[in-house]
């Protein structure tokens, strides 16, 4: 594809932002941050996290780049891009389906303990859930693909990566740091962020993925 640094990092840029704003890593960090080592833990889990988006970038990377010189021009890439867009698109309807009145809404069990993680427990939850997070991984393939096919140099390749990675772990890293400043400004401000996610992380889920969906199925269809 006859694609600049520039208009990969524009691709880049809305994907990231639907990863940053994926709602578990961030009632993940918010539990972490209010546990008895809420700042070890909460800078910990940050680490984990930029490492695991970093790691599965480049692993997407590397398999489009294997996959592009297999399709020998095929337009496959495109394909797949535009399959991951609709499937995002059809994911974010479902998660946007109003809940019946009085329903609570039901987060996963392992939430539960995160209260109690080591910083080293942290770590590796911000790791998994950067590697393993199947929507965030559905945000993070069609770039790798487009990254894939672009032809760019190996340092653009890394700018566009780090790019990513770092707008993609800024909503992790604005609390813990603001939480390192002031503290006792935070807490309070923390308990609401958790709250509100916990309540309403289904909707915010499901606009995010309708809205990514259709920027990276109308960049396929532009590809065609």
């Amino acid at each position: 594809m006859d694609y600049t640094v520039v208009d990969v990092i524009g691709q880049a840029l809305p994907l990231a932002v639907g990863v940053a704003l994926s709602p578990f890593p961030l009632i993940s960090v918010v539990l972490l941050l209010m546990s008895p080592q809420g700042r070890a833990a909460g800078a910990t889990f940050l680490v984990g996290r930029i490492l695991g988006l970093a790691v599965m970038l480049a692993i997407i990377i590397a398999a489009s780049e294997l996959l592009y010189s297999a399709a020998n021009g095929t337009g496959i890439p495109t394909v797949i891009k535009l399959l991951i867009g609709v499937a995002l698109i059809v994911l974010g309807l479902s998660k946007w389906r109003p809940k019946p009145a009085g329903t609570e809404p039901k987060l996963p069990g392992w939430m539960n303990a995160i209260d109690g993680f080591s910083p080293a427990r942290a770590f590796g939850l911000g790791l998994l859930l950067s590697i393993t997070n199947p929507k965030e991984l559905a945000l993070a393939i069609p770039l790798g693909v487009t990254i894939g096919g672009a032809l760019l140099a190996p340092g653009e390749t890394v700018l566009v990566g780090a790019i990513f990675v770092l707008v993609a772990s800024i909503s992790i890293a604005v609390p813990v740091i603001a939480l390192a400043i002031a503290p006792a400004r935070m807490r309070p401000a923390l308990d609401r962020l958790r709250a509100w996610l916990t309540q309403n992380h289904s909707v915010v889920m499901g606009v995010l993925l309708i809205v990514i969906g259709a920027v990276v199925a109308g960049g396929a269809i532009a590809d065609f």
